[in-house]
């Protein structure tokens, strides 16, 4: 027999045994494997703690932020609790107001310059790593795990003394290595210095984990292909930008993705640096609701405020959702 006929029907079938009580003759088919059984409901049963604790700690207190958002509210009714139904009156009340649209558009737009920064900084340490000896490298990343762990509040309070106005390190420093006095300079008197120094906390605690996922990232590339873009005559820039970026664009985009959605919660840092100061031009969409419900006590309002919010992060959770299955059909 040929080895090529070898799956062919009629070979199969002539190969077959005929079940006992069969006619001669009579059609076989090829043996077929006993299926498992399921494990009907065990799978579930399973799961079901963890979706106890997802409905406990994600379900409710979103249908009690969306409830409460359709309320007024106020200290009033908190104290006689009362309930008041009002609708869509809270969602008016804060899509009317022009300083809700202002902080909104400032929240985008700060979250998209941290995750530029943030990137372009995680990058560069990446590459950077991938030099280094053996010793050194594991020295840096040991540095970059501790500033990752370090906790928000923490950072950030060390942030703010750095930067104070009189025992701050930093003017301490810019005068000695500078011919300028900034021992009196306050970094928190205006707008753009105290974007500078949030942004900067912000950043810094964000870079270890962008610079040691790129970093794993760039360890799965072959040298050989770096070598041969070398002989090419490609420059440090070329290899980058013709080898690296396109091997590492599902990396880059889940980590744009879950950095945009970091960036756009900033909350501990924001009310230890600025508290929203000077003169409200650094606040932030999560600080602003915050100060609508324990600030002036209107708790529906700031319900409606936090509605909007979850769906600006839900928009942001969506595209990361849809790179991640982008990258798992590219994958396969």
């Amino acid at each position: 027999m040929d080895v090529l006929d070898a799956g062919r029907p009629d070979v199969d079938t002539a190969l077959a045994p005929t079940p006992v009580g069969a006619p001669a003759g009579a059609p076989t088919g090829p043996a077929r494997r006993p299926r498992r059984r399921a494990g009907g409901l065990l799978p579930y049963w399973l799961l079901l703690p963890s979706l106890v604790v997802l409905v406990g700690l994600l379900a409710y207190p979103l249908f009690s932020l969306v409830t409460t958002s359709f309320r007024q509210l106020d200290l009033r009714q908190l104290i006689r609790r009362q309930t008041v139904w009002v609708g869509t009156a809270n969602y008016r009340t804060i899509l009317r107001d022009h300083e809700f649209w202002v902080i909104t558009f400032r929240t985008i737009a700060f979250a998209l310059v941290c995750v530029a920064a943030t990137l372009l900084a995680g990058t560069l340490v990446a590459l950077l790593m991938r030099r280094l000896e053996r010793g050194m490298r594991l020295l840096v990343s040991i540095g970059m795990l501790l500033a990752w762990a370090t906790p928000t509040v923490s950072a950030a309070t060390v942030f703010k003394w750095l930067f104070d106005e009189q025992y701050g390190v930093v003017n301490w420093l810019v005068t000695k290595l500078t011919p300028v006095d900034w021992s009196a300079h306050s970094w928190f008197d205006s707008k753009w210095p105290a974007f500078f120094v949030l942004g900067l906390c912000v950043v810094w605690q964000a870079i270890p984990f962008v610079a040691l996922t790129l970093y794993a990232g760039l360890t799965s590339i072959p040298d050989d292909i770096y070598e041969a873009a070398t002989i090419d005559g490609a420059g440090a820039w070329r290899q980058f930008w013709t080898v690296t970026r396109p091997l590492l664009k599902p990396i880059f985009l889940i980590l744009i993705s879950l950095s945009l959605i970091w960036d756009l919660k900033v909350f501990s840092q924001l009310y230890v640096i600025t508290r929203g100061g000077p003169s409200r031009s650094t606040l932030l969409l999560n600080l602003y609701t915050y100060n609508l419900g324990f600030g002036v006590s209107r708790f529906g309002v700031a319900a409606a405020a936090g509605v909007i919010m979850v769906v600006i992060t839900f928009l942001a959770t969506a595209f990361y959702v849809r790179t991640m299955l982008r990258v798992q059909e590219e994958a396969l």
